[in-house]
Order: C-alpha cells, then structure tokens, then sequence
C-alpha cells in the first residue's frame, strides 16, 4: 500500500517536496489555504494585467544549473519558458541622480570585466574576490547537488564572518566594497550580520545564469500541481489547516478551517515554524523548542509598487534596476526612519511570454520593516480602514519621488498603479510579520536560527525558506533534504544527477 503524505502549504517548498514524493510513489494531499497555489511563485491579476509576488529573475536553469537538474528531473523543465537577460548586465545599479550606473555581467570573466571597466586598478582584486566568492561556493555539497557526510550543512565556520568583513578583504576601493553588494536586498542583507556564504551562493547563482520566467512564475508553479496530480495525488486549494492534533508524539491528523480532517502516514509543512506551532495544542510541544522558534527574529519586508503602464509608454528593460541615493546606503536599506523612506529600491519589468520593445507593467521592491505597519497587525487585507489607504498612497508617492531621478516621466507612464505591505505579505504567504527571507541569519550565532527538517514529531517534516536557506535557489534545495528524510537523500541527489 502507498504511503500517504500531507503538505501543508502549496509553496515553492511544499510543491517541489510533493513532486519528488509522488516520484517515489507516496500518495501526496497537498493543503493550500488560497485560492491558487504558488507562495511566491503565485501571481495575480489586476486591472487586466496579471503580476509576479515573489519570483523576478531566476537563476540555476542554464545547462548544467542546479536548478535544471532538478526540474528535469521531476518532469517540468521542458515545459518552461524563459527570457534570457541582458548578459553585460542582469542587474544595474544606479546612483546619485541615476547618472552614475554600474553593470553586473552574466559569466564570471564578464562579471569580473565589466566592473574592472569602471575601476581598473582593482581588476587584480575583483579577480581574487569573485574566486573566493567561488570557492565558498564549491564547498556546499547541496548547491553542487554533490552528496557531504552530513546534507543539512548549510555553512562553514570560516564563511560566517559579515559580508562586508568579506569584500574588505579584497576590494580597497571603499565605493567599489558598497557596489559590490548591491543585491543585499535580494538576500535580506544587512551590515554586519548577514554571513557572508549567502551572499557568495546568491551572488554566483545570479552570475552563472540569470534569467526570468515568460509569461510569469506562476507556470512552475502549475507544472508541478500537474505532476502531483497525474501521480494519483491531490492539490487542494481555499483548505487552511486550522488545527493539527497530536498523539503519542505523532502528528495524528489536520483539520481545515471548514472542519475538514485530513489523514496520513507523514505530514510535511510548507509554513512558516512559528505559525505552524500556533496550530498545535501549547502541551504538545516541548516548551524549549516553542520559545525557541517564536523568539527567532525574522528578516524584512517589502513595500511592493505594481504599475499598469499605458500602451508604449515604457520601455521594456532586460535587467533589473537597483537605485540608491549614494553607495553607503546599500548597506542601510532596513536602517532608515519613515520619514526618509525608502532607502532606495529594485525595479523590474516582467517580459511577456512573447516580449516587445516596451513593457506592460512595472513592479518596484523597497525594503520596508514590520514596524511601519505593526498598527494594523489585527486586520485583514481589504478591511484595514482609511487610515491605511492613505498610509499605502504616501508610501507610494515617495517611491515613484525616487523612481523620478531616474525615469523624471514615470508618472505619465502609468495607467493605474497599487501597492502592498509587509501586512499584505504576511496575508497572502502566511510569512510571519510578512519576511521574505525566513529567519535572520547572524554571521555572529548561525546556529541560533538553524532550522533542522526534522522535528519533535516523529511523522512531521518541515521545508520552505525557513528550513537552510531562502528563495527561488534555497527552496528546492530544502525541499531534496526534506524528501530525502523519507526516501533516502544519497538515493534522491543521485537520480537527481543522473538524469538526463
């Protein structure tokens, strides 16, 4: 008789886990509180123009990617569509009043190349840094899809040290150590805390082949639900576990918020720990590991801009654009008052699955903390009042002010624009005060927010970015450890790796 498996949560982590499950023949329910499944690979319609949560570029699908095998393997990649970005600059970085720009290269001789053009007495130094970035790299067995002694060894004593500490190393140009952590934002980075391996994966991730879906992120997210269910198994949506009910240390059956039940012989949750933790009954959990995983502070937010442009109003950028007043508040992006906000921003241009010379739409990421919204904590989208209405329309104001140093049009570009906050996030994900990174890593206590697949139940898993490391390259990741915990990991990497 198969054995049954219930995901909590139709994320990235929890659809990825319900793949390679049904691939080893389990029965898998996957339980999505939305009307779509997705997490941040979920996207959304409005005003006519469907949108992107989460997923803007991608990385790990080039040949011989990580992320490829992956997909390969569990059936979807060939049914991708891709839209190659711009190689002498994936990402570009803009400062000042926008007249200074900096280009991130795709290849790392081009990476290495195109920075050099603009500081070519540090060429010898950006050489050393992108090799030891690499090297930190090498020696993660699961983003080399190679098997270590231990496959939840996420990191390594000597790569823990800050990331600016790291670049320091390296680069003696003080303007250049700034640019060079230009997509801190992208990895919830911050001075003197973020660990310096999560820089070095996310970075050479991006480098090694940055891409973006076309036609959007949702069509993984639905290839995946196509194979769980031509598998014998379920994907069920608007089904939020309400209650998880324990016996003898075991995991004994799900209730849905309609009174459902849900039985099986594993459960895997693709939620946020904390939350997941308010679902069980408090003198079921041992009250070291509850204080534990409540009392750990999470990364930051976003305000996100979503823009419906007028008809060849913009045009389309192949790369994403990082702003920032001066170099310095790179590294500040979550240290700012409300007065001043934002610190800068990330704005992208999703392509259609057939593009053209000018965009349909702009989406704009600015670091926002949960404090600036903590007011409204106890509503509900849609139903947090005037006050909050007017709050988004300041916020969106400043934004589009610091868009306008550099694109000064932008506002006639626009056909109808909206915005969401760490509140909104924190809604639609079930992301505890909305994080988009999981669990702040500390260079300084690494292990204090090490979560293990595992936990006190014998029949529960745990996956998604909470769980090593985050995002469209962190998440899969996860998801073999999590699988690889009921079929046998060496097993899992090996198929994985061998498949053609």
């Amino acid at each position: 008789m198969r054995k049954k498996v219930i995901i909590i949560g139709g994320g990235l982590g929890g659809l990825v886990c319900g793949c390679l499950l049904s691939k080893a023949d389990y029965e898998v329910v996957v339980l999505e509180k939305h009307y779509r499944v997705g997490g941040g690979l979920h996207c959304f319609k409005r005003y006519g123009t469907e949108f992107e949560t989460g997923i803007h570029y991608v990385g790990g699908f080039q040949e011989g990617g990580v992320l490829r095998k992956l997909f390969s393997y569990i059936g979807v990649f060939d049914r991708l569509k891709f839209h190659p970005m711009d190689t002498n600059g994936f990402d570009v970085l803009k400062l000042g009043n926008g007249d200074e720009e900096y280009r991130f290269g795709i290849g790392k001789e081009n990476f290495i190349r195109q920075l050099a053009g603009k500081f070519p007495e540090e060429k010898e130094n950006l050489t050393r840094y992108i090799d030891a970035l690499y090297a930190i790299c090498d020696q993660f067995g699961l983003y080399n899809l190679s098997v270590n002694d231990t496959n939840t060894a996420y990191y390594y004593d000597e790569y823990l040290i800050p990331v600016e500490n790291f670049i320091k190393l390296f680069i003696q140009n003080s303007k250049l150590c700034s640019i060079l952590a230009w997509n801190n934002s992208l990895y919830g980075g911050e001075r003197g805390i973020t660990p310096v391996y999560v820089h070095a994966l996310v970075t050479k991730f991006y480098i090694e082949g940055a891409t973006r879906f076309a036609g959007g992120s949702q069509q993984l997210a639905d290839t995946m639900v196509d194979v769980i269910e031509k598998s014998g198994g379920q994907v069920l949506c608007s089904k939020e576990v309400a209650k998880i009910e324990i016996e003898n240390q075991m995991v004994s059956r799900v209730i849905t918020s309609n009174n459902e039940i849900f039985e099986a012989d594993y459960y895997i949750s693709d939620i946020h720990p904390s939350v997941l933790l308010d679902k069980i009954n408090p003198l079921k959990v041992q009250r070291s590991y509850r204080e534990r995983l409540h009392g750990l502070e999470n990364s930051y937010s976003m305000f996100v801009v979503y823009i419906n442009l007028k008809h060849n109003a913009f045009k389309y950028l192949n790369h994403n654009l990082y702003y920032h007043s001066e170099p310095e508040k790179i590294w500040e992006s979550g240290n700012y008052e409300i007065s001043g906000f934002p610190e800068g921003f990330m704005l992208s241009t999703p392509p259609a699955e057939k593009q053209g010379d000018y965009a349909d739409k702009l989406i704009i990421n600015c670091v926002m903390n949960y404090e600036d919204v903590k007011h409204w904590k106890n509503t509900f989208t849609g139903k947090r009042g005037k006050e909050y209405r007017v709050f988004k329309k300041k916020m969106e104001d400043k934004v589009l002010a610091e868009v306008e140093k550099v694109y000064p049009e932008i506002r006639l570009s626009i056909d109808k624009i909206f915005s969401a906050t760490p509140l909104t996030i924190r809604d639609f994900t079930g992301s505890k005060q909305g994080s988009l990174y999981g669990f702040k890593k500390e260079s300084d206590n690494i292990v204090k927010s090490q979560v293990l697949p595992r936990t006190k139940f014998a029949n529960l898993l745990l996956t998604g970015q909470n769980i090593g490391l985050h995002g469209i390259m962190g998440v899969p990741l996860n998801a073999i450890i999590t699988a690889g915990e009921l079929i046998g990991f060496k097993a899992l990497v090996e198929k994985i790796n061998n498949c053609k």
